[in-house]
């Protein structure tokens, strides 16, 4: 196997697609510093799986891809494909050349191929495992590969010998084992506490299942005892129930007699009280007149005396009100004097504060003088001021302004120079731009159009994979539709063939025929079958036929009468039961049938509707011989008149005799019909063959379709190949494109600006030239104007200075009148407030007086009215006096009749009483009878709810079961006296009778019957519902679904039981596969190991001379698999010292003895050596290149190189240059002349790869 060539397409500096074409020998790789030949050998370890951007020099993956120049655009992705040829035997393929292919695109995504097949990167590490090549192996060094080679841990220089001893696959399965054997182990343990936890939980239900179990056993026994025993109960309730009632009815009549009595002595009591009540009406009217009357008189005499204590009253309060108005008077006099004296004070004060407001206001007028002129000499000084500092001010401006515009206006002239030449030079880019721009867009067209064509196709490639996903779906649903009724044809055929053969249905004796007896083999080649196997009915007229043929159905035929005589006696000697055997040589010749009418109203003659096996044909014709089938019963009792030797048969299977017996009726297995199930296998075998021919067509179509939807799925992952590899170029054009408008647009701006900058420049210097001398002649009016202010402002300060003295001044003075007349205004306010109580207590006083005056003539007027009103009242009280005696006379009369009446009442209410409490007692009769009929209702309704709450039974319909009560029975009694017996400590003699009286029970109970008229022992039954019950509620919560729980989990256990065996077997062939793969992989590391140290000591001492010395050390021999390996080197004339100390030409030279060392024992196909020669001088080169010769015939070496000898050694040579800034391009280069080879002569490596390059 070999490199045959290397292509790259937009892999870092390689912009374009590059081919590098490789051959046996020497090829070297030159060119100058930073041209890109580093990245050829980047470019084979990154196709080899390289996943570290680090070792790529980078810093992300994506930086492998092309990232433009000034001139190029950014490549959308990086492709690189690496061909071996001659690979059958080093790769193991059917494939002469293999083509691996990896890709990287900017948004992440990347492939991996293998001959164009999209593969995975672990496919491409197990491809060249095992074969010298791959990105961490031996085949590519390069200075950084020495320093990681010579001077990483011990245990890290185990890879390359590792990958020349050919372990790498075994340590790779040994992985792979010991991570199965992980997981074998976590699943080992799961399953370990799955079984754990399902045996407690088995052990547990254990328990609650024989509780279970004893608990169905109890409650079946309660549910037998209970539910007669509440049977029972049920049925006397009932009886009580009507006899309750009876007695409630009579009862009823009873009552209804007397009520009708009652209404009449009702209606003469309530006469009687009609008449009281009328009575009373008028003693209640009589007693309210003569109370009204008292009322009357006791009200007026109330009144007189009432009026006489106001009288006296009054005249108290009149004297009373006499002496106030005196005393008020005189204070009246008194007050008025004090407010006479108070007035005439504030007269006095109101005076003074007159003429002390007038003073006040006159000074306050010229304090406003004196402020006003004070003020206005303010105002013109900050006016003064203000102006003063707005001209320093426009002074400061202005000359500020014309330094500006003279430095301005010199920063213009340079700025519009520049932008000039700038102009100039952004129009020239700006053309190129232009026409760059159209070059793109019409390259972006012409990919957009490809791709709307792609997108076709890959639309119709998507639609008929679609359709026939589509189809292939419905054919698999087909397919499995008809293997599932193919499969319950074939179930239902086989259970119906398999109850044809044990004869289903048969007597015992025919059972046993056709099982074979007790010798299959004699009696099998005899017995031909029952004689329904060899008969075909429609299944209209099957039960008729069924019916008509009878037991003869169940008939065997057997070869001859020698073999029907030994079955019978088979059959009586072993007890083997009944069988009716028919031998062929018994069977009568077929006679020509004659066709017979059929009587209206019939269905058919039987023998009609029979097809029967020319064998049994004469036995049939016999047994169905004048067989009529007719619809029903009456139609047969019809017929029968006039065919009285006629056997009728219905269709429902019913049978009337020329006797005239009716046989009919239906079993207690309906579905157990000969000549259906016969009828039914003979349609399902149909129905088999025709399914198994429809499941076959649905698979070939599966297939078919299966093996187009591959052909189309690759036709449409082509389609979105080629899809995407166009979408990815017109990315790529459309992102240049869009740069390339963006650049137009940037220059057309700057071109834009540019232009309105110079504008603005020049119209700024124009504008600058006139405000410069409008400037100078405002600064120097402004200078003028600035003395003028400042001479003002001195004059202004002396004259406010004086206002303001004059102004405080009379501010004083202002200040002590308003203090006095702040007094005198106090003053005038205390007189005033001392007036106001004066005059309103002395209108108080003249009020009061007045509203006494007018009291005591109301109260003159009030008395004379009082003295009036008495005289009236004692007038009244005559009256009333008189009235009221009169009235009393009619009272006593009243009362008198009252009694009477009152006692008549009594004697009817008497009587009616009497009814009354018959009624009564009759409805408390009636009353309790009907309580004890609810209750016993409720007990009915109560006994049924727990019926059916504990039994599920109605005891409406309840039939009970007497056989199996006296059986219950019989059992229970047997268990109360085994507990008795446990109880009791009896003696032996009494213990042996006890046994015997239970030997007798227990034979009593064999031969129970149905009780007569004492029935059970309902007391007994009873007391076992009690016992029972007990027992059951003393047994706690029962778990009754723990049986079946515990049958699926004993099912469960069983299976991971298995799961758990299977688990530790595979645990154990995996310790055997790791075992062996160390056994293995230690002795060829170490027979490896072996070789390297010994060809390491000799091409060290080849490269450094016989007194070189270097040696290989395991660092732990006891463990060669895992010991980190020791590299020993001792160049001439220095003493053994560590390896990391040695120059940088000693470890090229020390790495290149150990390269060399692995390749006499396994030389990988191809080797690229990067600049490993760099660090030699000449005379080491020259060591380095006769080693190189011993290898060239076994390897083929690629060589980047700067060394003049090492080109020389070169047949091959490939020169990298960078033509483009920044974009490598290859030059190949035949260093052997064609004329001096003869290709017949070729001896060397180098001459026979000049031929092929010539070639």
């Amino acid at each position: 196997m070999y490199l045959k060539s290397l292509e790259i397409h937009g892999f870092k500096s390689f912009a374009d697609k590059t081919k590098f074409e490789f051959h046996t020998g020497v090829t070297g790789i030159v060119g100058p510093n930073g041209c890109g030949k580093s990245n050829v050998v980047d470019a084979i370890r990154w196709v080899l799986g390289e996943t570290s951007a680090k070792a790529l020099r980078g810093g992300e993956m994506a930086d492998v891809i092309f990232n433009g120049t000034d001139k190029r655009k950014p490549a959308g992705m990086a492709e690189v494909t690496m061909t071996m040829g001659d690979c059958e035997e080093a790769l193991k393929v059917e494939y002469n050349e293999v083509s691996i292919t990896r890709r990287v695109f900017r948004d992440g995504k990347s492939e991996y191929r293998i001959n164009g097949t999209l593969c995975r990167l672990r496919d491409i590490h197990d491809l060249f495992m095992d074969t010298g090549i791959g990105r961490t192996a031996y085949s590519i060094m390069e200075q950084g590969k020495i320093d990681m080679l010579l001077s990483s841990k011990p245990e890290d220089r185990r890879q390359v010998f590792e990958e020349a001893a050919g372990i790498t696959k075994f340590k790779k399965e040994k992985k792979e084992a010991m991570r199965k054997l992980d997981y074998t182990q976590a699943n080992l343990l799961r399953v370990s506490d799955v079984l754990a936890e399902q045996e407690r939980r088995m052990n547990s239900l254990k328990r609650q299942v024989a509780k279970a179990r004893r608990y169905q056993a109890l409650a079946k026994d309660v549910r037998i005892l209970d539910t007669h025993l509440g049977h029972k109960k049920w049925k006397e309730l009932r009886a009580e129930s009507e006899e309750l009632r009876n007695s409630i009815r009579s009862l009823e009549v009873r009552e209804h007699e007397i009520e009708q009595d009652l209404p009449q002595k009702e209606q003469a009591v309530i006469r009687a009280r009609d008449k009281a009540q009328e009575l009373e009406s008028q003693l209640s009217e009589i007693r309210q007149q003569l109370n009204e009357r008292r009322n009357a008189a006791s009200a007026a005499q109330g009144k007189i005396s009432f009026n006489n204590e106001r009288q006296a009253e009054l005249m108290g309060r009149i004297q009373q009100n006499e002496s106030d108005i005196e005393e008020t008077r005189q204070k009246l006099m008194q007050q008025e004097t004090d407010l006479q004296e108070a007035v005439q004070t504030l007269d006095e004060l109101s005076q003074r504060i007159e003429s002390q407001q007038a003073q006040v206001s006159e000074h306050e007028e010229r304090v406003l003088q004196a402020k006003a002129v004070r003020e206005e000499r303010e105002g013109s000084l900050r006016e003064v001021r203000t102006e003063a500092n707005r001209t320093q001010s426009l002074i400061a401006a202005a000359q500020a302004k014309i330094e500006s515009m003279l430095s301005q206006f010199e920063g213009n002239r340079e700025r519009a120079r520049q932008l000039a030449e700038e102009d100039e030079k952004l129009r020239i880019e700006h053309e190129q731009a232009v026409i760059e721009k159209q070059k793109q867009v019409e390259e972006l067209e012409s990919r957009t159009t490809k791709i709307a064509s792609l997108v076709e196709d890959l639309e119709s490639c998507e639609r008929k994979f679609q359709h026939t996903r589509g189809d292939l779906d419905a054919s698999r649903d087909a397919a499995g539709e008809a293997h599932k009724q193919l499969a319950k044809v074939s179930s239902r055929l086989e259970v119906l063939k398999q109850l044809v053969d044990s004869g289903e249905g048969f007597q015992k004796g025919t059972q046993s025929v056709l099982s074979g007896l007790d010798d299959k083999e004699l009696y099998e080649g005899g017995v031909r079958g029952v004689l329904a196997n060899f008969i075909q009915v429609e299944n209209s007229f099957a039960p008729a036929v069924e019916a008509a043929l009878g037991s003869h159905l169940q008939t065997v035929l057997v070869r001859d009468n020698m073999l029907a005589e030994s079955i019978i006696d088979t059959l009586t000697e072993k007890k083997m039961g009944e069988a009716a055997i028919l031998p062929e040589d018994f069977i009568p010749v077929q006679s020509e049938a004659q066709l017979m009418h059929v009587p209206d109203g019939a269905e058919a003659w039987a023998l009609d509707k029979v097809e029967a096996d020319k064998i049994v044909a004469p036995v049939i014709t016999r047994l169905l011989e004048n067989v009529l089938v007719v619809k029903d019963l009456k139609l047969a009792a019809k017929l029968r008149k006039d065919l009285p030797d006629v056997t009728f048969v219905t269709l429902a299977g019913e049978v009337m005799s020329p006797e005239g017996i009716i046989r009919g009726g239906v079993g207690g297995d309906a579905s157990s019909s000969v000549l259906e199930r016969q009828n039914e296998i003979r349609e399902l075998e149909e129905s088999n063959a025709r399914l198994v021919e429809e499941e076959q067509a649905a698979k070939q179509k599966v297939e078919t379709l299966e093996s187009l939807m591959a052909e189309q799925r690759e036709a449409v992952e082509q389609a979105r190949e080629r899809l995407q590899k166009a979408r990815v170029d017109e990315s790529t054009l459309q992102g240049q494109v869009s740069l390339a408008t963006r650049e137009v647009e940037s220059l057309e701006s700057k071109i834009s600006n540019n232009e309105w900058e110079r504008n603005e420049l020049k119209e700024r210097e124009n504008s600058a030239l006139g405000n410069r001398e409008t400037q100078e002649a405002d600064l120097a009016t402004a200078r003028q104007r600035l003395e003028e202010l400042e001479t003002s402002q001195l004059m202004l300060n002396r004259e406010l200075e004086d206002s303001m003295n004059r102004e405080q001044e009379a501010a004083t003075v202002l200040n002590e009148l308003r203090t006095n007349l702040a007094v005198e205004r106090r003053a005038l306010q205390s007189a005033e407030e001392q007036q106001q109580p004066m005059a309103a207590r002395l209108e108080e006083l003249r009020h009061l007086t007045s509203r006494r005056e007018s009291e005591i003539i109301s109260f003159r007027e009030r008395i004379e009215s009082a003295t009036g009103e008495n005289a009236q009242l004692l007038e009244e009280i005559e009256t009333a006096t008189a009235a009221a005696n009169f009235l009393e006379e009619r009272l006593e009369e009243a009362a008198s009749g009252r009694n009477a009446i009152l006692e008549s009442i009594s004697v009817a209410e008497k009587e009616l009483g009497e009814v009354r409490r018959q009624v009564s007692k009759i409805s408390d009769q009636k009353g309790k009878e009907e309580v004890s009929a609810t209750k016993v209702e409720l007990r009915l309704e109560s006994l049924q709810e727990n019926m059916m709450e504990r039994h599920q039974i109605d005891l409406e319909v309840f039939r009970p079961d007497s056989h199996a009560l006296l059986l219950c029975i019989a059992d229970q009694k047997k268990a109360f006296v085994r507990n008795a017996r446990r109880k009791s400590s009896l003696s032996e003699e009494e213990e042996n009778e006890q046994e015997e009286e239970i030997t007798n029970e227990a034979d009593d109970s064999n031969d129970i019957e149905i009780p007569g008229e004492d029935g059970p022992d309902w007391d007994f039954v009873e007391r076992a519902v009690s016992e029972l019950k007990h027992k059951l509620d003393s047994m706690g919560p029962v778990n009754v679904d723990a049986i079946e729980e515990y049958e699926e989990l004993e099912e469960r256990h069983n299976f991971v039981r298995g799961q758990h065996d299977d688990l530790v077997n595979a645990k154990d062939e995996l310790i055997g596969v790791i075992e062996k793969i160390n056994i293995e992989t230690r002795i060829r590391f170490t027979e490896t190991f072996n070789q390297i140290q010994a060809n390491f000591k000799e091409m060290f001492k080849v490269l450094f001379g016989e007194k070189g010395q270097a040696n290989l050390l395991l660092v732990d021999e006891e463990d060669p698999l895992e010991s980190g390996i020791d590299v020993i080197a001792k160049p001439p004339g220095k003493k053994l010292q560590s390896i990391t100390l040695l120059s940088g030409g000693e470890r090229s030279m020390t790495a290149v003895a150990l390269l060399f060392s692995i390749y006499q024992i396994k030389p990988s196909p191809f080797c690229v050596l990067d600049e490993l020669d760099a660090p030699l001088d000449e005379s080491n080169i020259g060591r380095f290149l006769k080693v190189l010769d011993n290898f060239i015939d076994k390897s083929q070496f690629i060589i980047v190189t700067h060394s003049k000898r090492t080109m020389g050694r070169a047949d091959v040579m490939y020169g990298v240059t960078m033509e483009e800034f920044g974009v490598s391009k290859p030059v190949g280069m035949r260093l052997t002349a064609e004329k001096d080879i003869d290709e017949s002569k070729a001896r060397s490596a180098a001459q026979k790869a000049a031929l092929r390059l010539d070639a």
